[in-house]
C-alpha cells in the first residue's frame, strides 16, 4: 500500500454485487435514460452497498484500520439479502439520490455488521457518520432541479420499479475500497477483503 509520504486516500467499506445482480440492475438504470439532462446515472459496474465512508485517511492509518477490521468481520456469518424496489432520498418529489432497496430476513444481521464495524472504526479513531444506516444501492444522482415533465417521467419510472424484485445479494465478505477522483467518474479499487465467518 505504501506510496508518497503524507498521501491521503479516500476510502470506504462496502459489499460488492454479483454479476447477476448487476445485470438485473441495468434495467431500471436504462429506464432513466430519458432523464439524462438532469440525472447522472451510476454505471452498473460501480454500484455497491456502502457500509461506512471513512473519508480521506493517511496511508498508514488505512493500514492500521485494515488490521482492526478483519477480526470484526470474522464474528459475523454470511447472509443473504435481496435488492428490491426503488426510491429516492429525501423523497421522490425532492429527489437527490435514486436508490434500489435492500430487504430480507437477514437485514438485522447486516445492520449488526454495520454497527460492529462502526464500533471498530471509532475505537481506531476514525469518525463515522452518526445518522441511521439505511441500506441501499445508489442508482443515480439528481444534479439539477427536475422540470414538471421530468418529474412525471420519474414518477412513472418509480411506479414501474417500486416493488420489483431485482435479485439476490449474498454477503460473504466486506471490502475496504479506495475511491480515486479526477477527470471523469471515480475509479474504485479493493485495498483489502474481510471474509465473514
Amino acid at each position: 500500500m505504501a506510496e508518497a509520504e503524507g498521501e491521503r486516500w479516500r476510502v470506504f467499506l462496502a459489499i460488492d454485487l454479483s454479476p447477476a445482480l448487476r445485470a438485473t440492475l441495468q434495467q431500471p438504470l436504462d429506464g432513466l435514460a430519458s432523464l439524462s439532462d438532469s440525472i447522472r446515472v451510476n454505471p452498473v459496474e460501480r454500484i455497491h452497498l456502502t457500509l461506512h465512508f471513512l473519508g480521506h485517511l493517511p496511508i498508514d492509518r488505512v493500514e492500521e484500520v485494515t488490521s482492526d477490521l478483519g477480526p470484526i468481520a470474522e464474528t459475523h456469518e454470511p447472509m443473504r439479502l435481496l435488492a428490491q424496489g426503488v426510491g429516492a432520498f429525501p423523497s421522490l418529489g425532492r429527489a437527490q439520490v435514486l436508490w434500489a432497496g435492500i430487504v430480507g430476513t437477514d437485514l438485522p444481521r447486516l445492520i449488526a455488521l454495520h454497527r460492529d464495524l462502526g464500533g471498530g472504526l471509532r475505537q481506531a479513531g476514525v469518525p463515522v457518520e452518526e445518522r441511521r444506516f439505511r441500506p441501499h444501492l445508489t442508482l443515480a444522482r439528481v444534479h439539477r432541479l427536475l422540470r414538471a415533465a421530468e418529474r412525471r417521467r420519474l414518477e412513472a419510472w418509480s411506479t414501474t420499479w417500486r416493488e420489483h424484485e431485482l435479485g439476490a445479494l449474498p454477503v460473504t465478505e466486506v471490502r475496504l475500497m479506495r475511491s480515486q477522483l479526477g477527470a471523469g467518474p471515480p475509479r474504485y479499487s479493493t485495498l483489502a477483503t474481510f471474509a465473514l465467518k
